[in-house]
């Protein structure tokens, strides 16, 4: 994959825009506050700014020409070689992207990039890394695949219908337009004899949300929509699920969110706390319609594309067992973790498409490996399919060419000749990805709801597939079910190495650190199971193991002995080198006799890309059958990793004992955390500590653990920190240490405090902050021009004062507006200052209408400020035209006219 940052890091933000627009013209005009897209981010685009927040902290923001375009994936700021620098908000504008950054000297913006699914977006769409043209990775060498007798893409027996429903709007914290509640119903006719029929949800992901039918470059960024735009019905993309689906029995019905996409950029949780909610209004209604309708409401599965897979996991886990409808599974397709967060107790399985241009660091692989380690008796089967070809946008007909009603669009970017590209033979069609989608969705929801066991195997780790998926490849590796695992240093330790080099390591990409497993690695290849430089979220402990020579060996000692009997042994392995690597497994029981097996299906593991840019770390099933191996399989003590190949490199998440079918369910659910939004005047203390509380949603019954982490105002406010809750525990509090001075300083100061469960715990609202009002007082602000008229090529000038010296930048902002007439057009305006603020434009068009600001500060220390628009001499004879700008420091705003005089 392009370089890129993990998403996730925006955990620690408060409030990311995204999701998907197609390309506008640069010269059409916009109507009702629409925008060309070809303005975001254009050729030599925006404006960089940094400003001093206290010693050691700064606030760096990149501007946008035009609006950010709408995606699933959220704008991070990086540094050299691709790292997460500070953490990352979009302002109310849609254009604006901050982030608060700790260092000993200024950032130097030249060193700085805005990165969204791996464009650089302040550097144009040119500059986005591509691929080199070349020829494509041959399809994946799998052998011992096998096809399934039962095949869950098959339509089934049953006559099916359709139908909508509309009711009242739900109001939604945090945004101003009420939720529409939109059901698209696709069910078995009334007269079918299906008996009590599961029920499935289905949510669609953040999308643009309002299109103009006659005209595919326009879209519009006001909600609700107006005429002539319409809204994109993205609710009826999974129709073609929905069919197959009712007609094997199942009620089923898609929901429309656009009105969370029109007003979640500003949400600390990106919308998934209003997705959850509209879930679970949804669900409140199928309570009522259950009984005539012989819905089965125990069984209900939610499936959830993009945010919309954040969403329904968020309401899987705040819905309690005592609700009158209970989760029997969940499917995340290709879905967003912001939050690091995962259901306990409901079985999952997670589709990731390796050619995601959206989500590209297949982010979703958390709802998998978060987890694992949360609750000892969690016995949810959770599963993650890695499908080849695959690309964000296919699985929706509404986000796809040729079937979307909207104009829409292929979300990979790569070089058509190379992997991923339009023309790689194994890159999959819309059609070829909605049937691979409908056997994998519909095999999980028969597993979940109707324990299908019979489909496991396409979701175990196993070699399988089914007639109905075409040329798709998949890959998957499964944790819970039943299995018994050991970890990495937590249940494992070393063996003495024959001949290969073995560490544990850290499951982090900082390539500084020798302690992380991705020492050594290039940044591009994140995705997707380790975290990324500069996010706070818990890390895990992997083996590593590398070797240069055919039989070397190393491996891990069982710090309690594993039983295998009737079981097979899975280890979840990562794959280093390019080209693949071969290695078979040693075990060795509790007296000391050993055998070395080949794995189900051979010794060869494939690399998962062969250039840098499509790379995937992501975790292969190393399956090996330990029946016959003359050993002691009750009381295995020693598992072995021998090299197959000359060379390579591996790293084990885990290994496990798994069992041929899935284990009960307990019905159970985690207490959640939610942590609170705290505001406070400053004080004049010195040395202070906030608390910020949060409080415990059910009973804990036993020791439970929380990750913290807080960024604040100053350097002594980065904090992490774990704290251990106690049985019956209902609440506490989270300390926020910070400066309190007699200094005016910004009016307000944020910290924001998030919060990850790692043991018997889990967060729901996981992002709080406290907010410190500075009580000092402020200085006055004058703004004035400079000049009532000006001559064409002269500047147009303000001075901005202020009453006194101030220890912050004192932000200036300014933006063209409507004013008298005639206007300044945008060619009266030096092109350099136009191509910074404004981008590709046509000439001719009024300025204020091209939605040109500047961007300006008054440094610490200083009072005076000149704003400067520079005009563009033309040599025509024509009557003075106006400049408006209205002006902002501090509370003063002021519109100002500058009359643009010919010579």
């Amino acid at each position: 994959m392009p370089r890129r940052t993990k998403a996730a890091v925006a955990a620690l933000a408060l409030a990311l825009a995204a999701t998907v627009v197609t390309a506008g013209s640069a010269g059409s005009l916009p109507r009702d506050g629409a925008r060309p897209a070809a303005e975001a981010g254009g050729a030599g685009t925006g404006a960089w700014d940094v400003r001093q927040l206290a010693p050691g902290r700064y606030v760096v923001t990149w501007t946008s020409p035009g609006s950010l375009p709408v995606t699933s994936d959220r704008p991070t700021v990086v540094g050299p070689e691709g790292w997460a620098i500070g953490t990352t908000t979009v302002a109310a504008d849609g254009r604006t992207v901050r982030a608060r950054v700790d260092a000993t000297m200024r950032p130097d913006p030249a060193r700085l990039d805005v990165v969204l699914s791996g464009a650089r977006l302040d550097e144009g769409d040119s500059q986005r890394p591509r691929q080199v043209a070349g020829q494509p990775d041959p399809a994946l060498a799998l052998p011992g695949i096998r096809t399934l007798d039962t095949d869950p893409g098959t339509p089934g027996p049953y006559a099916v219908t359709s139908s909508d429903y509309t009711l009242a709007p739900v109001a939604v914290r945090g945004m101003a337009e009420p939720i529409e509640m939109v059901g698209h119903v696709v069910e078995p006719s009334a007269e079918a004899a299906t008996g009590p029929r599961p029920l499935v949800l289905f949510l669609h992901g953040r999308h643009n949300y309002c299109y103009d039918p006659s005209d595919e470059q326009q879209w519009s960024d006001t909600w609700p929509c107006r005429a002539p735009f319409r809204e994109i019905p993205s609710q009826l993309g999974y129709d073609y699920l929905q069919r197959v689906l009712a007609s094997q029995g199942y009620a089923t019905v898609s929901v429309r969110v656009n009105g969370i996409n029109a007003q979640d950029g500003m949400l600390d949780d990106g919308g998934a706390d209003a997705r959850a909610r509209i879930v679970q209004a949804h669900l409140d209604h199928w309570a009522g319609l259950a009984a005539a309708r012989r819905v089965d409401l125990g069984r209900v599965v939610l499936v959830g594309h993009s945010r919309g897979g954040e969403g329904v996991n968020r309401a899987a886990i705040r819905i309690p067992l005592s609700a009158p409808y209970r989760i029997a599974g969940q499917v995340l397709i290709a879905p967003t973790d912001f939050a690091s967060q995962t259901a306990p107790y409901v079985p999952t399985v997670t589709l990731l498409p390796y050619c995601d241009g959206d989500v590209s660091d297949l982010q979703g692989q958390r709802f998998t490996d978060v987890a694992r380690d949360l609750a000892s008796d969690d016995t949810a089967f959770r599963s993650s399919v890695l499908m080849m070809g695959a690309n964000h946008n296919y699985f929706n007909t509404e986000w796809t060419p040729a079937t979307a009603q909207a104009p829409s669009d292929d979300d990979w970017y790569g070089a058509a000749d190379q992997t991923c590209g339009r023309r790689d033979p194994q890159r999959l069609s819309g059609a070829g990805q909605r049937a691979a989608a409908t056997a994998y969705v519909a095999g999980a929801v028969h597993l979940f709801a109707k324990d299908d066991q019979r489909v496991l195997p396409l979701f175990d780790g196993s070699r399988a597939r089914v007639t109905s998926q075409g040329r798709a490849q998949t890959l998957s590796h499964a944790i819970g079910g039943g299995r018994v695992l050991r970890t990495p240093a937590g249940s494992t330790a070393l063996a003495l190495p024959d001949g290969a080099t073995t560490r544990f390591c850290q499951g982090t990409l900082a390539g500084n650190r020798v302690s992380s497993c991705g020492s050594g690695i290039g940044m591009v290849a994140a995705a997707p199971m380790w975290l990324q430089p500069g996010e706070a979220a818990p890390a895990r402990s992997f083996f590593e193991m590398a070797w240069t020579a055919a039989g070397q060996s190393g491996g891990l000692l069982l710090r309690s002995p594993l039983d295998l009997s009737g079981r097979r042994l899975e280890l979840r392995t990562i794959v280093d080198n390019r080209s693949g690597a071969s290695l078979r497994v040693r075990l060795t029981d509790a007296a000391g006799a050993s055998a070395v097996l080949d794995p189900v299906g051979g010794p060869a593991l494939p690399g998962l890309g062969t250039s840098s840019e499509i790379r995937k770390l992501w975790a292969q099933t190393v399956v090996v059958d330990p029946a016959g191996a003359g050993l002691d399989l009750t009381r295995i003590a020693r598992v072995d990793l021998v090299g197959a190949s000359g060379r390579g490199r591996v790293w084990v998440a885990d290994l496990a004992a798994a069992p041929a079918g899935l284990s009960a369910v307990p019905a159970r659910r985690l207490p959640t955390v939610d942590v609170a939004a705290v505001r406070i005047k400053e004080g004049a203390g010195g040395a202070t500590v906030a608390r910020v509380p949060f409080r415990i949603n059910g009973t804990l019954t036993e020791p439970a653990r929380l990750v913290v982490s807080t960024v604040g105002q100053s350097v002594r406010d980065v904090q992490r920190f774990t704290v251990d809750l106690a049985p019956g525990q209902t609440g506490g509090f989270i300390p926020v240490a910070y400066d309190a001075d007699t200094r005016a300083d910004y009016p307000t100061l944020v910290t924001q405090v998030v919060a990850w469960g790692s043991r018997n715990v889990i967060t729901d609202r996981y992002a709080g902050k406290l907010t410190i009002v500075d009580d000092d007082p402020r200085p006055r602000v004058t703004i004035e021009r400079v000049s009532a008229r000006v001559a064409e090529g002269e500047p147009a000038q303000w001075q901005v004062r202020l009453s006194r010296r101030v220890d912050y930048d004192v932000s200036v902002t300014g933006k063209v507006v409507r004013g008298p007439g005639p206007w300044v057009q945008v060619g009266d305006i030096a092109k350099r200052w136009t191509d910074q603020y404004v981008g590709p434009v046509n000439p001719r068009r009024p300025l204020w209408r091209a939605h040109a600001s500047t961007y300006d500060s008054i440094a610490p220390g200083a009072r005076t400020l000149l704003v400067t628009i520079p005009t563009r001499a033309d040599r025509e004879a024509e009557p003075p035209e106006a400049l408006t700008l209205r002006l902002q420091a501090e509370r003063r705003t002021v519109r100002s006219t500058v009359r643009l005089v010919s010579p």
